[in-house]
C-alpha cells in the first residue's frame, strides 16, 4: 500500500500511540487494522515495534521476517521495520534487507547509502567496502572511494596487513588524482600510515599544501610533534613546541613533548641541558606568566628527569618544591601536582619532615583568609603521602584526626554563603580524618572507627551536599560495615547514568553480594546494564552519522568506544553477580538447582576455548588518595575484599560454566571435561589468585574442582578414581564450615556475612554437582540411598552419601551460626559505639549521628542475617 496522504492521515493515530508510549492503544489501533488489511506491511512493521518494546521479542521477531520477506520498498515501512530490529539488536537482518530492496532499485542512491550503513551497524567492515566499492561504481561519487578506503583501513586494524596495503595505494591514487581536497581525507591517510608504523612517510604527508591546511587543527598539530619524535627531528620538534608554548604556556602536553625532545638530544648536544633551563627561566619571567602553572611546574619534571639520569641536585630540587608550594600552595590542585615530584622523599621520614615543617610555615596560623585553608590541607595531604601519618602509633594518629577535625570546623565560617553546589573549603579534611580512622580500624578492628568517620563523613557530607568524594568515602565504610541501605541511598543522590553505568557502579555494586539484600543490589544492576543495550543501538547510529559528515577521524574513535562496551568487564562482572543471586534463590533443592544450571542461559559468558578479553573501563582513581607511590591507594584500601578483577571473572565464569555443563542433557556437556581442565589449570597457580579473589572464594573453587573432577570419572567408568576427589571435597567443606563458626565473632559486618554467604554459597553448587554424581551411579532412590549410606561394599556410593552426609553437618553448622549471630544483631547498635572515643565525636551532633549510624548498620545487619537464615532453613528443612 503506497503511502500518501490518506495513508499518513489514517496512521496518525498509531503513530501518536507509539511516540506517547501509549502501546496497550497502539497494539488495538494496529491489529483493528491488520483485521481489515492482514498484509498491510507499514502497520506490521510498527506492531513489531510496539511488540519489541512491550518485551514481546518473539512475536516481534516474527512480524519483523514476514515484512522482511516481502521486501518492502517505500519509505516508511523501512524506517519502522528498521526500528524494529535494530531495538531486537539483529543488525544482520537489516543488512539483508536493504541489500535485497537495493537489488531491486540498483539506480536508488538513497537505498544503496541504507544498505551501507545497515553494514556499519552490524560491524561487517568488509561488507562495507564491497558495498562502497559498488556505490562509486555506480554513482561515481569521491565520498564513496573514501568510505571504501576507511573500511579497508579497519580491516587492517583487526589483523589484515593486506587490507592496509590496498588502502595506502587507493589513498595515493587519489592524491595523484587530486581527490584529497578536504582536511578529513589527510586524517584518513595519516591513520593508514600511522597504524603501519610508516611515521616518516606520515610526517612527509604534512608537508604537502593540504597538509599544511590540516596543521590548522590542534589535533594534528600535536600528531605532527610526535612524528618528529619518532624520527629523531628533536631540535625541529623543539621548535615547535616552542612556539605552542608561547601561545599557551600551560600547554603540558607541549612541556612533555618539547622534554623528550631534549632527552633525545642530550647525548650529542650535552649543553642541551642549560639550554632547558634557559628556556624554562623565560617562560617564567614571561608578561603574565606569574599566574600560569606550567612554567614552574615544567622546571619540576625537569628536575625529575635529570634524577632518572643521575644528575640529581636533592637540594636544588627541595628549593624548587618549596618555590612552587610559595606560588601555587593556595590551589587545591597543588598536592596532585607535587605529587610525582616529591616521591623521592618517601623513603627518608626525616628529609620529608623538614619540608612539611618549612611548608607549614607558610600557612599562617591566625590567618582570615580562604587561601590559606587550602595551604593547609595540602600540607596534610603531603604529609600522608610521605607516610609520616601511617608511622603514628594509635593515640598519635587519635589526636591527629581530631586536629583534622578542628581545622575542619575553624574553615567553616568561610563557607558561609555559598552555593549549595559547592563544597566547603575545609572538606578535604574530613576526608583525610576519615582515612586516618580506617588505619586505625584496619589496626585494631574496633568498629567504633569505622562509626566515628562515618559519622564526620556524614556531618560534613550536610553541608556539601554535592561532595561526591565524601559520597565515594562513605559508600566505602559503609561496605566495610555490611550497611547497604545507606550506600544505595547515597547512590541514588549521585545521579550516576550513561557512561557511568560501566565506569562508576562498581563502587556501589562490587562485593555487595554477599549481604544478601538481592533485591535492591538487583535493581541497582539490571538498572546499570542499560548502557550496554544503549550501546548496541545508539553507538552504531554515531559511526553512521561519522561516515555520512566524512569524519573519518572519529570513525575509529566510536569503534574503539563500541568495541570497549562489547567487552566490557564490568557488563560480564554484573551478569555473573545477577546468576549467582538468582542461582542462591532458585535452588533451595539438589534437583531445583540441577534444574536452575540446566537452564540458565550464560549468554555471552558461555566459554568456547580461551575466554574472551575483557575491557576494564572501571575508573578507580576516581577517589581521593593521598597515600605514598608505594603504598596501596584509598581504593584499594577501604574495602574488605580485593576488587573483583580479570582472575576474579575468569574464575567464576569458569565455575557457572562448569555447572552448566554438568547440568546439560544436550551435546555440549561434552565439554565439561575440557571446562574441568580448565578450572584445575587455573587453580594450579595458586598464589597468583590469593591476591584477587578471597580464601573463600578459592575454597569454593577448590571444592567445585573436586566433586567436577569426580563426576568427569564417574561418567567415564572411573569411579574408584573419583572416591579420593569427594573424600578432599568434603575436608575442604568441613573446614570452611568450621573456619566461618570459629572465626565469626572475631569478624566485623561484612567479613561476617561472607563467612556464612560463602559457606553456602558453596554448599549450593556442591549439591549440583553431588546430586549428578549420585544420579550417574544410580543412587537415585530413598531406599538405594539408605543403603549405600548403611554399607561400603560399593565404596562410590558410600562415599558419595557420606559426601551428602558432610554437606548437611555444614549446613546445620552454619544454621546455628545465623541463629546466634542473629541474637547478636539486636543489641548491636550499642557495641557499635563502644570503644575509643575522639575529642571530635564528644559533640552532641557527633554523637546523634554515631548513634544513628549504628542503628541503621544494626537494622541493615538484621534483614541481612534473616535472609540468610531463610534460605539455610529452607535447605535445612529439604534435608530432614
Amino acid at each position: 500500500m503506497a503511502y500518501d496522504y490518506a495513508t499518513e492521515k489514517k496512521l496518525r493515530p498509531l503513530y501518536d500511540a507509539v511516540d506517547d508510549c501509549q502501546y496497550k492503544v497502539a497494539l488495538q489501533l494496529a491489529n483493528k487494522y491488520l483485521k481489515k488489511s492482514p498484509n498491510w506491511a507499514l502497520v506490521k512493521a510498527l506492531k513489531a515495534v510496539v511488540l519489541v518494546r512491550t518485551g514481546k521479542d518473539d512475536e516481534a521477531q516474527a512480524l519483523c521476517l514476514e515484512v522482511k520477506k516481502a521486501i518492502p520498498s517505500d519509505d516508511a515501512t523501512l524506517q519502522a521495520i528498521t526500528i524494529a530490529f535494530k531495538e531486537l539488536g539483529q543488525n544482520q537482518q537489516i543488512v539483508e534487507l536493504y541489500e535485497n530492496v537495493f537489488n531491486l532499485q540498483p539506480k536508488n542512491e538513497e537505498l544503496g547509502v541504507q544498505w551501507f550503513m545497515a553494514m556499519v551497524r552490524n560491524g561487517d567492515y568488509k561488507g562495507q567496502q564491497q558495498a562502497a566499492v559498488k556505490l562509486q561504481r555506480i554513482f561515481k561519487k569521491d565520498k564513496y572511494l573514501f568510505w571504501s578506503i576507511m573500511s579497508l583501513a579497519l580491516q587492517g586494524q583487526h589483523g589484515n596487513a593486506l587490507s592496509y596495503t590496498l588502502a595506502e595505494r587507493m589513498m595515493s591514487k587519489a592524491q595523484e588524482e587530486n581527490r584529497l581536497v578536504e582536511v578529513e581525507h589527510m586524517r584518513l591517510y595519516l591513520l593508514i600510515m600511522l597504524d603501519q608504523g610508516k611515521h616518516e612517510q606520515a610526517l612527509a604527508l604534512l608537508d604537502t599544501p593540504l597538509g599544511q591546511t590540516a596543521l590548522r587543527d590542534p589535533e594534528v598539530g600535536q600528531i605532527r610533534v610526535e612524528l618528529l619524535l619518532k624520527n629523531g627531528k628533536w631540535a625541529d620538534a623543539q621548535q615547535l613546541c616552542e612556539q605552542a608554548l608561547r601561545i599557551n604556556v600551560d600547554d603540558w602536553i607541549s612541556w612533555i613533548a618539547y622534554f623528550d625532545a631534549a632527552d633525545g638530544l642530550l647525548p650529542d648536544h650535552p649543553d642541551a641541558a642549560a639550554s632547558v633551563r634557559q628556556w624554562i627561566a623565560t617562560q617564567q619571567q614571561a608578561d603574565g606568566a606569574g599566574v600560569n602553572r606550567g612554567p614552574f611546574l615544567a622546571e619540576l619534571e625537569w628536575d625529575h628527569r635529570e634524577r632518572a639520569r643521575a644528575e640529581f641536585d636533592a637540594n636544588a630540587a627541595l628549593d624548587h618544591i618549596i618555590a612552587y608550594f610559595a606560588r601555587f600552595g593556595s590551589k587545591s590542585c597543588c598536592f596532585e601536582d607535587l605529587k610525582p615530584y616529591t616521591a623521592f622523599l618517601a623513603s627518608d621520614h626525616t628529609a620529608a619532615a623538614d619540608l612539611i615543617k618549612t611548608l607549614q610555615a607558610t600557612v599562617p596560623s591566625d590567618s582570615h583568609q580562604v587561601k590559606n585553608v587550602y595551604r593547609a590541607i595540602n600540607v596534610e595531604k603531603l604529609k600522608r603521602y610521605f607516610g609520616l601519618v601511617q608511622a603514628m602509633d594509635q593515640q598519635q594518629q587519635q589526636d591527629y584526626a581530631d586536629a583534622l577535625w578542628q581545622q575542619y570546623q575553624d574553615a567553616l565560617p568561610f563557607g558561609v554563603g555559598l552555593e549549595k553546589t559547592e563544597f566547603q573549603h575545609g572538606d578535604d579534611f574530613v576526608i583525610l580524618a576519615g582515612h586516618v580512622l580506617y588505619d586505625l580500624f584496619v589496626a585494631t578492628k574496633q568498629a567504633v572507627y569505622v562509626v566515628q568517620a562515618i559519622a564526620l563523613l556524614e556531618l560534613a557530607l550536610q553541608k556539601s551536599i554535592y561532595n561526591f568524594q565524601i559520597k565515594l568515602l562513605l559508600v566505602r565504610l559503609y561496605l566495610v560495615l555490611g550497611t547497604p541501605s545507606r550506600a544505595w541511598a547515597i547512590y541514588k543522590t549521585m545521579d550516576i547514568k550513561q557512561i557511568q553505568y560501566d565506569t562508576m557502579i562498581h563502587y556501589f555494586s562490587d562485593r555487595w553480594l554477599v549481604v544478601a539484600q538481592h533485591d535492591d543490589l538487583e535493581i541497582h544492576l539490571h538498572e546499570a546494564l542499560s548502557i550496554y543495550k544503549s550501546n548496541e543501538v545508539e553507538t552504531p547510529d554515531m559511526q553512521v552519522q561519522a561516515y555520512k559528515m566524512g569524519t573519518f577521524s572519529k570513525i575509529q574513535e566510536f569503534n574503539e568506544f563500541r568495541a570497549r562496551l562489547d567487552t566490557s568487564m564490568q557488563h560480564a562482572i554484573s551478569k555473573v553477580d545477577l546468576i549467582r543471586m538468582e542461582a542462591l534463590g532458585s535452588s533451595f533443592q539438589a534437583k531445583y538447582a540441577v534444574q536452575f544450571f540446566q537452564d540458565v542461559d550464560l549468554g555471552f559468558l558461555k566459554l568456547h576455548g580461551e575466554p574472551t578479553k575483557r575491557a576494564d573501563n572501571r575508573d578507580f582513581k576516581v577517589m581521593t588518595s593521598c597515600n605514598g607511590a608505594s603504598q596501596p591507594t584509598s581504593q584499594e584500601l577501604i574495602k574488605p575484599a580485593p576488587s573483583t578483577n580479570a582472575q576474579w571473572l575468569h574464575l567464576f565464569t569458569l565455575i557457572l560454566n562448569v555447572l552448566n555443563a554438568a547440568s546439560s542433557t544436550k551435546n555440549d556437556a561434552s565439554s565439561l571435561p575440557d571446562l574441568v581442565q580448565a578450572l584445575k589449570t587455573l587453580l594450579a597457580d595458586e598464589k597468583a589468585l590469593e591476591s584477587k579473589v578471597t580464601s573463600q572464594e578459592l575454597a569454593m573453587a577448590k571444592y567445585v574442582l573436586e566433586l567436577s573432577q569426580a563426576l568427569v570419572l564417574v561418567k567415564g567408568k572411573a569411579g574408584d578414581k573419583a572416591v579420593a576427589h569427594l573424600q578432599a571435597a568434603t575436608s575442604i567443606l568441613d573446614a570452611q564450615s568450621k573456619q566461618a563458626v570459629d572465626e565469626n565473632d572475631a569478624r566485623v559486618g561484612w567479613a561476617s556475612f561472607n563467612d556464612i554467604y560463602a559457606v553456602l554459597e558453596t554448599f549450593n553448587y556442591g549439591s549440583v554437582l553431588l546430586e549428578l554424581v549420585a544420579r550417574t551411579v544410580g543412587l537415585t532412590s530413598k531406599e538405594s540411598r539408605r543403603k549405600a549410606m548403611e554399607s561400603d561394599q560399593d565404596p562410590l556410593a558410600h562415599t558419595v552419601m557420606q559426601s551428602l552426609s558432610s554437606c548437611k553437618t555444614a549446613l546445620t553448622r552454619l544454621q546455628e551460626l545465623c541463629h546466634k549471630r542473629a541474637g547478636y544483631y539486636k543489641t548491636a547498635a550499642k557495641k557499635l559505639t563502644q570503644g575509643a572515643q575522639l575529642k571530635a565525636a564528644a559533640s552532641q551532633e557527633c554523637q546523634a549521628m554515631m548513634a544513628s549510624t549504628a542503628k541503621i548498620t544494626a537494622g541493615d545487619w538484621q534483614k541481612s542475617i534473616h535472609a540468610l537464615m531463610d534460605e539455610v532453613d529452607r535447605r535445612v528443612l529439604k534435608l530432614q
